[in-house]
């Protein structure tokens, strides 16, 4: 139809008036009698689904550098599985949460807002435990009333400096941010970082213990990191996409790749194998004495670690005369046992 022509000549119109005059015109309308549903368009349940694309990469780097960060700092070879990306209410999170526990609130600048850095009790108890030579464990009842002890408190502040650095190196990548740590709250209640209504996307690192199970981990707690819905959803146009490019390497660039792989083939690295660990009091350390045989009981599987870092787990036996290590599995994320 060209423009300025009419859809219906004036005859029309006026016989559509006529009829209309009359009360001549007969039928019922289109969709009378239909049920229909309230749908507001500014409730915050009616948003999108949120591609977590970007944030599935993040928690990716972040779960090495905080499994890095943990042996480092706290002599801690935990295992930590690969975070997952959820979105719910604020309150139904916070009604999801143990007692006691450590809500560390956080500015993620760009990121608007606060942001959290929820550390389970577990966690902190199991990280007390390995430093003082124990096994990492779950405690069966923990009083709802409970506070931190001072041994507790300085392992809790080192476990969020573990955990800020590794979130600085995990969005490197996509976005610079700052992690500022503003307190401390123990009850879920006085962190307010969002109305109950609002939404929050919430990273969850589950840390644990090797399981016997091939594979498997015995979780002990987890490390949430929650931001407001808002502050991720207005950068998300920021947020870059990290994807290995396309390219041909050129002759020189092949060859100066195979010289730097053969040279990085010579640097040499220490591997340390701990034969075991025995509890001993002061007594009996006090009656050694040069020839004297201690005797290791359990010379079940250890680990083998490459400048602190735990890469192998071995079983320690004998091979002819020398003393042996069999490698059993790798204990890096995403590797195949082969």
């Amino acid at each position: 139809m060209a423009d300025g022509e009419k859809l219906l000549t004036d005859e029309e119109m006026q016989a559509i008036e006529d009829v209309v005059a009359s009360g001549g015109l007969e039928g019922g309308g289109y969709n009378v009698g239909v049920e229909a549903k309230s749908f507001d368009i500014a409730s915050k349940d009616n948003r999108p689904d949120f591609d977590t694309t970007v944030l599935e990469q993040i928690n990716e780097r972040f779960h090495r550098h905080l499994r890095v960060g943990l042996a480092r700092e706290l002599k801690y070879s935990a295992e930590v599985a690969l975070g997952t990306v959820e979105v719910m209410k604020y309150a139904d999170y916070l009604a999801s949460l143990p007692t006691p526990v450590s809500l560390n609130l956080t500015n993620m600048s760009p990121l608007k807002g606060e942001s959290i850095c929820v550390i389970d009790p577990q966690v902190i108890f199991s990280c007390v435990d390995n430093w003082f030579g124990g096994v990492p464990r779950s405690l069966e009842s923990v009083s709802e009333t409970r506070s931190f002890s001072a041994t507790e408190e300085v392992v809790l502040k080192k476990v969020r400096l573990v955990v800020y650095s590794a979130l600085l190196e995990a969005w490197a990548p996509a976005l610079r941010v700052q992690c500022e740590f503003v307190r401390a709250e123990p009850n879920p209640l006085l962190a307010n970082i969002a109305a109950d209504s609002d939404l929050v996307i919430i990273n969850r690192f589950r840390v644990g213990n090797a399981s016997e199970i091939e594979g498997g981990m015995d979780v002990i707690g987890a490390i949430d990191i929650v931001h407001p819905y808002d502050s991720i959803n207005l950068v998300r146009g920021s947020l870059s996409k990290t994807s290995a490019p396309n390219r041909v390497e050129n002759r020189l660039e092949r060859e100066w790749s195979k010289r730097l792989a053969g040279s990085l083939d010579e640097v040499l690295f220490e591997a340390v194998v701990n034969a075991g660990e025995m509890p001993m009091s002061l007594a009996r350390l006090n009656t050694l004495k040069v020839g004297d045989v201690i005797s290791l009981q359990d010379m079940g599987r250890s680990e083998l670690c490459v400048n602190g870092l735990p890469i192998y787990e071995v079983q320690i036996g004998s091979r002819g005369d020398n003393a042996a290590v069999k490698i059993v599995a790798s204990t890096m994320a995403g590797t195949t046992n082969e």
